[in-house]
């Protein structure tokens, strides 16, 4: 049983309407739509828009958006798939042609098209009861007359002045050669004036219009994309993916994002009585850690634009094929593995309304402040998801034009009996399919409220400094030191983190019990749940 008072917080109760997100003004600006009878979609619409403004490390009108929305008239759930494509200047041989033989982590070449407004565009049109430019008030107003710059983000300026040598975004954000310190009013000007344009003329002049010319502009010597390729950008609406797990339908977003990497890893660990693991014991973890990395090869060899190639979706996650690849689990012993890239920085966020509805939303630059790269004129910080893109010729993601990429951002429902039990999303790059499957399984298995399977510690795969391995297992520091010592005895290649472990995701999720909505929100972020 979990132990009573282990959470730092308190969940967060209510009956007609709930926000989790990861910043307090964000879930304030959710809060208050929900109040004022808005839907589901309204108020994440507005949430995301202000942390555009209070998270820009981590998300942004330059980035992309994947949802799942739980739609209570219908009882079903629907995908939005709002990424944008690769530039119709990409390729292999045009890179030949630069003289590059690889994409770069930050600048120009890596910027895709960004799908984040365009998203916001459709979800109204399909599930709204507002208007967009109303939505965006509280946005505009953080951005145009300042809000106080948490400790987080002042810290992510500080270390990424070092890193990006594009001068518009040294003017934006450390216009003085430093970062603005915590609790610093934080103004940007020219992103308040890009949302304004948005809400007054719609999503189309992110794309046509002014703003979307400034970044092709920006983007002409060095990038890839050109304005025909900002112009024809649309979103799609889709399916979902999904596998049960102890009786509980868990959906996720379909290729090309890592959703079907947390669904591997819960049918791999379906097959183990995990509740009958003492919690965070070395047995316990070592079961997570060594499914997790069954569940992420699958990840690295299949996962691809499905326009562009066959992932065999069904195959993977048939029960009997999680059955074969279980099956040379060893309790004693590490097995090898090559992870993908740690990196990432992204929100996700949940908001259930008093009609039943459900929306669960991922929004990232991808790496911190994306590209490095801001469009002057505009204040946007363009993502850098087209880094993920591989040059190895016949791979699923390989670098080609009008393509999207592979994608890191996930986000889950759970359902029972046809109803919605559970909302969660979090940051944390390649690590999110991971922290997914541990949250989850904290509250199917071990039936922890919301709040204390966030707050429970998690590990995380993946190297970090040059000198790590591949599989380097980073566990937060509340794990005991002999647990620690029994999975180097293992064979795990173990390095202690922190307490409270930022790389480990910023987690929100909503709970729904019996007409009561539960929600948690991460201490390791600025996050706050909130509900009425």
């Amino acid at each position: 049983m979990p132990q009573i008072g282990y959470s730092h917080r308190p969940v967060a109760l209510g009956r007609d309407g709930m926000v989790a997100s990861a910043h307090p003004l964000a879930t304030l600006a959710g809060v208050e739509v929900l109040k004022a009878g808005g839907t589901a979609v309204d108020a994440a619409v507005a949430v995301n828009a202000v942390l555009a403004v209070t998270q820009p490390n981590m998300c942004g009108v330059g980035g992309d958006l994947f949802c799942l929305y739980w739609e209570a008239q219908t009882r079903r759930v629907h995908f939005l798939n709002g990424a944008g494509r690769s530039g119709s200047r990409a390729g292999l041989e045009e890179l030949r042609r630069r003289g590059m033989d690889r994409l770069p982590v930050i600048g120009p070449p890596t910027v895709s098209v960004p799908g984040c407004v365009a998203a916001w565009g459709m979800l109204l049109e399909r599930f709204g009861t507002r208007p967009l430019g109303e939505l965006l008030r509280p946005a505009i107003h953080h951005a145009g007359h300042g809000f106080p710059l948490s400790s987080l983000v002042s810290q992510a300026i500080a270390e990424y002045v070092s890193v990006t040598p594009d001068p518009e975004w040294r003017r934006v954000f450390a216009p003085r050669g430093t970062a603005p310190a915590p609790g610093e009013l934080f103004v940007q000007a020219d992103l308040a004036r890009t949302l304004t344009d948005v809400a007054e003329q719609g999503p189309r002049v992110f794309y046509t219009g002014r703003v979307g010319q400034a970044i092709a502009r920006r983007l002409e010597a060095e990038g890839f994309l050109t304005p025909e390729d900002l112009a024809a950008h649309t979103g799609e609406w889709g399916e979902p993916i999904s596998t049960t797990y102890r009786g509980v339908t868990v959906h996720e977003p379909p290729p090309p994002t890592q959703g079907l990497a947390a669904l591997l890893a819960l049918n791999l660990l379906e097959g183990f009585p995990v509740a009958t693991y003492a919690l965070h014991s070395p047995e316990h973890l070592h079961l997570l850690v060594e499914m997790t990395k069954l569940a992420y090869a699958d990840r690295d060899r299949w996962i691809g634009d499905p326009a562009h190639a066959r992932v065999p979706i069904g195959a993977l996650l048939d029960k009997s094929y999680a059955a074969r690849r279980r099956a040379p689990f060893d309790p004693h012993k590490a097995q090898a593995y090559a992870a993908g890239d740690p990196e990432g920085d992204t929100t996700g966020f949940v908001v259930a309304d008093g009609r039943g509805n459900v929306i669960s939303v991922i929004q990232s630059l991808f790496n911190g402040f994306g590209s490095g790269v801001v469009v002057p004129g505009v204040g946007v910080a363009l993502q850098n998801r087209g880094r993920h893109f591989t040059l190895e010729p016949g791979h699923p993601a390989v670098f080609a034009p009008r393509k999207r990429p592979f994608h890191t951002l996930i986000a889950a429902l759970a359902t029972r009996d046809e109803r919605p039990i559970l909302g969660f999303a979090t940051m944390g790059g390649n690590g999110q399919a991971m922290f997914h499957a541990q949250v989850l399984t904290n509250v199917l298995d071990y039936g922890m409220d919301i709040q204390e399977a966030i707050e429970r510690p998690r590990f995380l795969i993946g190297a970090f400094l040059p000198d790590d391995p591949a599989d380097t297992l980073y566990v937060e520091g509340r794990v005991p030191e002999e647990t620690l010592a029994a999975l180097l005895a293992k064979g795990h290649f173990v390095k202690p983190a922190p307490e409270f472990f930022t790389k480990v995701g910023h987690a929100h999720g909503i709970v729904m019990q019996d007409g009561t909505l539960v929600g948690g929100a991460d201490p390791r972020g600025d996050g706050l749940a909130l509900g009425f």
